[in-house]
């Protein structure tokens, strides 16, 4: 029989673990117009897919540029243009996000990172958190396009490392809109993580959201059970 009572907890990064997406952002954005886009669009949400990798394939594509869309390029100067925001600027924790990480491993729930960030971004804002990279599941913009893709691997990569039975439970966790689609259109529990606006999104979709970790572990712990 299938234990109900823990799983697999998949967690967003930025804006959900890490105080991070003005430093992301404004690094990811000046490593694009680096390519010299004749009209590079920011609007971020309104791509196909929100994550780095898609958003430079569409941006390539939208600027007819003959040659092929060099993704390894785009993450050499993505590293360059983060590394000067961290200097002045390092990423700071979502209130309780580490001791809620520990505390699920504690219960026997199996802990995986799904970020639609370029992986270098991503492990420094786990380094950030004092997380374990050497033993971590970490699935990026860098090996996948779509939030679908990169949930089903997170997912797909947790179930195989821990052998884990058909049928578990899993939780997403995360701060977007496009977390919580990207839960429905694969079936998955999703809670929100958010406060002001994004928070009033998500909660006006119909998701349950928390300020942040420590609200989580006070008032919502049963969704967790």
């Amino acid at each position: 029989m299938t234990d109900q009572k823990t799983g697999i907890v998949v967690f967003d990064i930025d804006g959900t673990l890490t105080d991070s997406i003005p430093q992301h952002q404004f690094a990811f954005e000046n490593a694009l117009r680096s390519f010299n886009f004749p009209a590079l669009r920011t609007d971020w949400v309104n791509y196909l897919h929100h994550t780095d990798s898609a958003i430079f394939v569409q941006a390539w594509a939208e600027a007819k540029f003959t040659s092929l869309s060099d993704l390894a390029e785009l993450e050499t100067r993505y590293i360059r243009e983060l590394d000067q925001q961290l200097a002045k600027k390092p990423f700071a924790e979502i209130a309780g996000a580490a001791s809620f990480i520990h505390w699920l491993n504690e219960q026997g729930w199996k802990v995986v990172y799904a970020t639609g960030s370029l992986r270098y971004g991503a492990e420094k804002k786990l380094a950030a958190l004092d997380i374990d990279l050497r033993d971590a599941i970490l699935v990026t913009a860098s090996e996948y396009l779509t939030r679908e893709d990169l949930l089903i691997n997170a997912i797909k990569q947790a179930t195989e490392k821990y052998s884990l039975a058909a049928g578990q439970k899993i939780i997403s966790i995360g701060d977007g809109v496009w977390d919580l689609k990207t839960a429905e259109n694969l079936d998955v529990a999703f809670i929100g993580i958010g406060v002001g606006a994004k928070a009033k999104l998500l909660t006006d979709l119909g998701a349950t959201v928390f300020a942040d970790f420590n609200e989580l572990r006070k008032q919502g712990e049963h969704l967790i059970h």
